[in-house]
């Protein structure tokens, strides 16, 4: 009798272990998937500076204080919000996030530098409506500080003053990324 409960003993701290780990893994490819769409958005956004202003699909917001990627009302997937949320065409693959990854450009204070920032999302991902808070799910945030000069400017205009907009398509000469660890909401 005591051996039977031995063994029902061992065999529930086999099966915990077990379940344990499948966690352990489901959650990791979760937060990879998150982090891989958010990588997708913020290329695509880059790309996006080294087309004209007219053919973007992601504008390019001038600066503003504070920056408009630390505001959650930009991030919101209405049709007046700053941010760019990836189409499935923009996406391009087989297999579509249940919620599309998004992301941002903005000018800086200083001349011919910008901040694209994007955040990518996990299969279950759900956030507080009021908050924007991740509730469930992960949520990846990226971003890339982007030196490029004014394709205009190349041509002999007068490139765009530090904080705006230029007229023309940009080629990036130099970025930088990290993910941010702490979002801002």
């Amino acid at each position: 009798m005591l051996m039977l409960a031995v063994i029902g003993l061992a065999s529930a701290a086999i099966m915990r272990n077990a379940v344990s780990g499948d966690q352990v893994a489901n959650n990791n490819r979760l937060q990879t998937q998150a982090s891989q769409y958010a990588q997708l958005a913020l290329r695509f956004c880059q790309a996006q500076l080294g087309l004209p202003p007219e053919s973007r699909a992601a504008r390019l917001l001038p600066v503003a204080t504070p920056p408009a990627w630390t505001l959650q009302r930009n991030w919101g997937t209405g049709s007046g919000d700053a941010a760019h949320t990836l189409t499935a065409a923009e996406i391009g693959a087989s297999v579509q996030p249940r919620v599309a990854p998004q992301c941002l450009a903005e000018a800086t204070g200083l001349a011919n530098t910008y901040t694209v920032t994007a955040r990518g999302f996990s299969a279950d991902f759900k956030a507080d409506p009021s908050t924007g808070a991740t509730r469930t799910g992960s949520a990846v945030w990226v971003q890339a500080t982007i030196y490029a000069d004014s394709e205009a400017g190349a041509t002999g205009e007068a490139p765009a003053a530090a904080g705006t907009v230029p007229a023309g398509p940009l080629a990036v000469r130099q970025r930088t990324w990290q993910q941010l660890l702490t979002p801002p909401f």
